[in-house]
């Protein structure tokens, strides 16, 4: 140990903002310390530098690195002033470095005694006392409580308009002219029950279940998962409780009374991307896809980045390696290949005839999901196909005297050859070939006497009866959607894979097991005893006693609502996370969620019926120089809406948008060529030509690596990976892509062929567009700039009639026979500038 020098730095007792409080371990130095430290004195014992761990308290004082309640003594205050390179830590070349203000905190910490605290989001949380502010909901009693420690208030009630058009648009992604509410104070219980809520929490749900129409891999080829979807859009409108929600994608064909419904669900485990390239090697893509099955699982469901433990133990959290693979262990029974080229292997001793209701297609296990009437007419089908196959098997013995004499006159006809000889198909060609001399039997004869058969006055009547009804079944067949379901059989051997090397054999074999840090109680005693399974994962990940599955739901919907979670990493809650904002109210909304039946609708109405929720979205100039991020909430925060909902809003305001809830993808207008890149096979993207041309955006086909040039520029992921929260640019492409996608501009066309029937001139038309688009008026400046491009777009094109008819003929909905084409192309270009317009896609 060095001898300890004196810092003037350290003889400060209090520092600013922290005067009347002890420091907290968890709020103010667990950051400093994950953020600059654990790299190199964290959990993962690989990288730990010096032996020393400054995440564990004895550890960090054995080796006198800290000294409670003598910061002077203390190595680590010593290293982080020290003016020499090769001691001051953090080291320059990790390119981090500690501000005074962490320095401070540091050392203020250690002379308080050095306590550490278990990380927040792994204690299980309970129900604080909520504070007695005066306010009638609980959690603007939270809010006002640090909204008075700052000396601040609530903003205003945002108004009515606003408050609408906010609600309609945070519980089913759709202006209020769409949903039909007129009424704030009823519209939370109206739009709740909407059958529009479960879209628009199936597209915040569809980015972490990495929902997609295509494998991703390689040549990106399509497949049909689109009942996972409904599956997702009918739970969050059916009010599934969240702990089933949870159980029956993990685990729904485990469970003892598994429907239709639930193996539906166990997609969120195959939804992942794969591959079927030549030549990939099985045992690597089986290491892949285990893999990113326990990342997505991780952060879909507990908020935690697991993924970081696939080579070694966590840097930053209690994750070890050996609980990466053990959690992979679980799903280790899924039956599937590495390869889907026909080289890779399945399972051991898999065999899909044991689970009935799967058939085996291209992608591996394969459950068809036919509607009613699908089914009944199925069934027709196979009847008149049984049918038709005993009649056409039939044997007499006038048709084996007319098969022996056939069989003599084909075989003399093809020994004299020439161009009268027969064109027999190969298997029958090669069953003549080897029955020479001698009379056919077996397989030879069946082949023989079949295609007898189809010649046949009489019988081949009946073959091309039944050729015409298989020909029907096939077609029925490939019109009924489905899914890759999980379906369990033999598990393979997981072992641990040393710094993520599939081709290496050494690591230990371990069993399905939990998180050792996070397994308690009931869930610890259980792995003791047999072989654990995914359905032991789900109800673990499940249960009420899991710290950190409630925590991390309740932190995205708060987001969803209030634009940032408590804690403001919605991807992870460890130590790399934040602190939240208000832990007291995180923790009492989470208790509350599961103390409620887990049930999500009630989750959302606690926080949309608040105050908080409620208020203005227009901060002053000074409250946004004292909280620019908004850390106290002391207002709504604006943002501009998700990709999907910009369109379903230009569809809604034109009256284009198609409503149905449910079924296949729907393929949008999208740029000729675009698809020029996709190969294996080479493919043409044809857009829809009906009414699922105007499907919401939802719905829209998710090609992983070509995603549709609309989602992209408005930040959409392709869903490669979970996603917890979207990045939100800003760019010109945006207002371009608004100004020249052909679903724009044909909406902005409708739009403005409607308001023509107003007939009272342009600038009653003007306020019934911004009334329905806006939900007010036009101010004086806006309508006068407006009514200039009017009148120069209709001066244009009353001399240039060619450029309305180019304009016009954009999309598939037809204009109407006696219209105006100057006068629609002009007042278009006002709905396309409205559409346009940055206050048309910001939802306040």
């Amino acid at each position: 140990m060095r001898l300890p020098i004196t810092l003037p730095i350290l003889i400060a007792t209090t520092l600013p903002g922290h005067a009347e409080e002890k420091i907290s371990y968890n709020r103010d130095i667990r950051p400093i310390l994950s953020e600059n430290c654990f790299a190199c004195h964290g959990p993962d014992k690989n990288t730990r530098e010096a032996k020393l761990r400054l995440d564990v308290r004895d550890a960090a004082i054995d080796k006198q690195a800290i000294t409670p309640g003598d910061a002077e003594d203390s190595e680590l205050i010593f290293l982080i002033h020290s003016d020499d390179e090769d001691e001051i830590m953090p080291p320059p070349e990790s390119h981090k470095t500690l501000t005074e203000k962490q320095k401070q905190l540091l050392a203020k910490w250690i002379n308080e005694g050095a306590e550490y605290e278990s990380h927040w989001a792994y204690i299980k949380p309970e129900r604080p006392a909520v504070p007695k502010m005066g306010e009638e909901h609980p959690i603007d009693n939270f809010i006002a409580a640090g909204l008075k420690a700052e000396g601040r208030e609530f903003a205003d009630t945002a108004d009515n308009p606003t408050l609408l058009r906010r609600l309609s648009f945070d519980l089913t992604g759709l202006p209020p002219s769409a949903t039909g509410v007129t009424d704030p104070a009823k519209a939370v219980d109206d739009l709740i029950t909407s059958e529009h809520f479960g879209e628009r929490m199936a597209v915040y749900w569809l980015d972490l279940a990495r929902y997609a129409d295509s494998v991703g891999y390689h040549g990106d080829n399509e497949r049909d998962v689109s009942p996972y979807r409904d599956y997702v859009v009918n739970a969050f409108n059916q009010g599934k409780p969240y702990d089933r929600f949870i159980v029956e994608q993990l685990a729904g064909d485990l469970l003892p009374d598994a429907t239709m419904e639930s193996r539906i669900a166990s997609t969120f485990n195959r939804v992942q991307q794969i591959s079927k390239e030549g030549g990939i090697q099985d045992a690597e893509y089986i290491a892949k896809y285990y893999a990113e099955r326990v990342r997505a699982t991780s952060v879909a469901f507990l908020g935690s980045t697991m993924g970081c433990a696939e080579c070694h133990d966590h840097k930053f959290d209690p994750f070890t390696a050996k609980d990466f693979y053990a959690m992979e262990a679980f799903f280790a029974d899924i039956f599937e290949k590495g390869a889907f080229n026909g080289d890779g292997r399945y399972n051991e001793g898999a065999d899909i005839k044991n689970h009935p209701g799967n058939e085996l297609g291209p992608w591996g296990p394969v459950l068809k999901i036919p509607s009613e009437e699908q089914t009944k007419e199925l069934a027709r089908l196979r009847g008149e196909i049984g049918k038709l196959e005993k009649e056409f098997d039939r044997g007499t013995p006038e048709l084996e005297k007319e098969f022996g004499t056939w069989l003599v006159e084909v075989r003399s006809a093809v020994k004299k050859g020439g161009k009268d000889a027969p064109k027999l198909p190969k298997p029958v060609a090669a069953a003549l070939d080897q029955t020479k001399g001698k009379e056919p039997k077996g397989k030879q004869k069946e082949a023989l006497l079949n295609h007898f058969r189809t010649q046949h006055p009489e019988y081949g009547k009946i073959h091309t009866q039944l050729t015409q009804v298989r020909k029907e079944e096939q077609q029925l067949n490939a019109r009924i959607p489905s899914t890759l379901p999980s379906v369990s059989t033999t598990p393979r051997t997981i072992r641990i894979l040393p710094r993520g090397d599939w081709t290496d054999k050494s690591g230990e074999v371990v069993e399905p097991a939990f998180p050792e840090f996070l397994a308690s109680g009931e869930f610890e005693a259980a792995e003791s005893s047999e072989r654990l399974s995914r359905l032991d994962l789900a109800d673990w990940i499940a249960s009420p006693d899991n710290p950190l599955t409630a925590r991390a739901f309740v932190n995205r919907v708060w987001a969803l609502f209030l634009g940032t979670g408590l804690s403001r990493d919605l991807q992870d809650l460890g130590n790399q996370g934040q602190w939240p904002t208000h832990p007291e109210l995180l923790d009492w909304l989470a208790v509350d969620f599961v103390e409620s039946g887990w049930d999500v609708k009630h989750l959302v109405k606690q926080i949309v019926t608040s105050r908080t929720y409620r208020q203005s979205s227009n901060p002053s100039p000074a409250l946004m120089e004292a909280d620019p991020y908004n850390t106290l909430y002391a207002h709504q925060n604006a943002r501009r809406l998700p990709a999907e909902f910009i369109r379903d809003n230009a569809l809604a305001v034109a009256g284009l948008l198609n409503p149905a809830v449910g079924g296949p993808s729907a393929r949008p207008y999208q740029p000729e060529g675009y698809y020029a890149q996709l190969n294996f096979p080479k493919r043409e993207y044809r857009a829809d030509t009906d009414a699922g041309q105007y499907r919401r955006g939802l719905y829209m086909h998710w090609q992983r690596s070509f995603l549709h040039p609309m989602l992209v520029a408005f930040d959409a992921p392709p869903r490669e990976e979970c996603t917890a929260s979207r990045s939100q640019s800003n760019t010109p492409l945006q207002a371009l892509n608004q100004l020249n996608d052909p679903t724009f501009i044909e909406a902005a066309r409708v739009f403005a062929e409607d308001l023509l029937k107003n007939e009272t001139g342009f600038d009653s038309r003007l306020e019934e567009a911004f009334e329905r688009l806006l939900s007010r008026a036009p101010s004086e400046e806006e309508a006068a700039l407006l009514r200039s491009l009017h009148e120069k777009q209709l001066d244009r094109y009353r001399k240039t009639p060619s450029d309305a008819d180019a304009l016009l003929a954009i999309g598939i909905k037809p204009v109407a026979a006696d219209v105006d084409k100057p006068a629609l192309a002009s007042m278009t270009a006002v709905t396309r500038a409205l559409l346009n317009l940055h206050e048309t896609i910001t939802r306040y």
